[in-house]
């Protein structure tokens, strides 16, 4: 399904509450629009996290959905292998992926304390 929206450009800051993303809502409306509703997680490592969305005949194997709200649920085994607690989070759309960024990076890119 193509999208009938653009790519929302930029990097956007998200909180983590409860266990679940709320997603910021330019990337809710993409999601939405380019049919992401189903997503699977890949650790990188401790500070990064890419939420690949899945499609068609992959869909058995999927982590968590969207909801309608733009949340997205974050499996606990995930949320303890990158120790990801209630904190905010970078994300942004790369290519057919949203990218989430923790902690330190924060502070490569400029964010956090100086």
């Amino acid at each position: 399904m193509s999208p009938a929206i653009p790519i929302p450009e930029g990097t956007f800051l998200a909180p983590v509450r409860r266990g679940a993303i709320q997603l910021p809502p330019p990337m809710v409306r993409y999601c939405q629009s380019a049919g992401w509703t189903l997503f699977r997680f890949e650790v990188t490592d401790k500070d990064h996290v890419t939420i690949q969305p899945v499609r068609g005949d992959d869909a058995t194997e999927f982590h968590a959905s969207l909801g309608s709200d733009g949340m997205l649920w974050i499996p606990a085994e995930l949320r303890e292998s990158v120790a990801l607690g209630e904190q905010s989070v970078m994300l942004r759309i790369e290519g057919a992926a949203i990218k989430m960024y923790i902690r330190k990076v924060f502070e490569t890119l400029g964010y956090g304390p100086h």
